[in-house]
């Protein structure tokens, strides 16, 4: 029963680590494309 609390624990706390990884790649990307979008658009403004 011991190790059985273990394996679960262990596998617990790997999957909220790969859920914060998974997270934290989301952001990044939602990040860089919104900073990406409005700098195209200050470039497009400033050129018209």
């Amino acid at each position: 029963m011991r190790i059985e609390n273990e394996m679960v624990t262990r596998f617990n706390k790997m999957e909220k680590i790969e859920m914060q990884d998974t997270l934290s790649q989301e952001l990044d990307f939602f990040f860089e494309n919104v900073m990406d979008t409005v700098v195209d658009y200050f470039k497009e403004e400033v050129a018209v």
